[in-house]
């Protein structure tokens, strides 16, 4: 057993799907699919949320080989989230990576006319979403990966599956694939859950979460024991152990900025109630003295001996009787 950074961390994570060896086990071990190469795209996003590192994205460009041999070029997006986010900005990326011109490939196709003259357009790259979760989707949701693409039906509903795979559909649409760390078996069963044991989080060093403590698979060529070889070598690399203390420290402020703001938020609620029955109570007060003065006065007792004996002013007095007599 060795102890490895663990890939939860925004740094450690960049720092390992960074080499293609692990991008291809990774990445291939998800998407089910024999990646014969891949490459980390030139835009890649960091999300800030204020000062901390909430969600990571990384954009490959892969090439895959089906089942059948043939190979194409895809667009995989990566996205790694250690607290829930809101789909409107999942939403955003996707509709992002659709519209761009740069998850497309130039292809000459040829005119009918008898020179059969050529031209080029653009051919959609197929796009992969893959989201890796550090919280769970909820009740119901309990599996290490969900994976789904859009299904079509004919006009009575009956699920139409087509045997060879149309441009147009297929342009349109994207394969979607979620992994929830929490839900990790303890006990792999499959090649995937074995790999992704490099994330599970049940390994966590005692008192300091930004190291796991792993053993090595016995297979030396197993999937995991890529990973597990790219952690080893982070927790010797000094800058990058630098940057994961920087970001566990964001972590920790903004754990206890939340915890700060919560408190403030229940003292604020706490003190609106508290002033909230104050007023009721000058309300049911003043409610008190207005019948005091009313019944003192019409039992003729003068202004001066009422204002005395209630403790208040006599212009307070005179204020109340007046409105009587309106």
């Amino acid at each position: 057993m060795a102890k490895v950074c663990n890939p939860i961390y925004d740094t450690v994570f960049k720092y390992l799907v960074e080499d293609k060896r692990v991008a291809k086990v990774l990445l291939g071990g998800i998407l089910g699919k024999n990646i014969v190469d891949v490459a980390i795209k030139s835009h890649e996003h960091i999300i800030h949320k204020g000062n901390d590192l909430q969600l990571l994205r990384i954009d490959f460009a892969a090439t895959i080989e089906n089942a059948d041999g043939t190979k194409e070029t895809a667009t995989i997006e990566l996205q790694k989230a250690s607290e829930p986010e809101e789909v409107m900005r999942f939403r955003q990326y996707f509709g992002i990576q659709m519209s761009s011109e740069e998850n497309a490939d130039v292809i000459t196709k040829h005119h009918r006319d008898k020179e059969k003259t050529p031209y080029q357009i653009l051919k959609p790259r197929h796009i992969y979403g893959i989201f890796i979760l550090g919280h769970s989707l909820g009740k119901g949701y309990e599996y290490p990966l969900i994976k789904g693409n859009t299904v079509f039906y004919d006009e009575d509903d009956n699920v139409l599956k087509f045997e060879t795979q149309c441009e147009f559909l297929r342009g349109m649409t994207y394969d979607l694939y979620i992994i929830q760390i929490p839900h990790l078996p303890a006990r792999p069963r499959r090649p995937l859950e074995d790999i992704l044991r490099a994330f599970d989080q049940r390994y966590k060093v005692k008192n300091n979460s930004k190291f796991l403590e792993l053993t090595e698979d016995e297979d030396e060529q197993s999937g995991f024991n890529v990973l597990y070889r790219r952690l080893l070598h982070a927790a010797s690399d000094s800058q990058l152990r630098g940057d994961l203390d920087f970001e566990d420290q964001m972590e920790r402020k903004r754990i206890i900025e939340e915890a700060e703001k919560e408190d403030l938020e229940y003292e604020l609620k706490e003190t609106k109630g508290q002033l909230q029955e104050t007023k009721g109570q000058l309300q049911e007060t003043k409610g008190q003295l207005t019948t005091s003065i009313k019944m003192l006065s019409s039992a003729g007792i003068p202004v001066e001996q009422i204002a005395q004996s209630l403790g208040i002013s006599i212009s307070d007095v005179e204020r109340v009787i007046e409105s009587v007599v309106k």
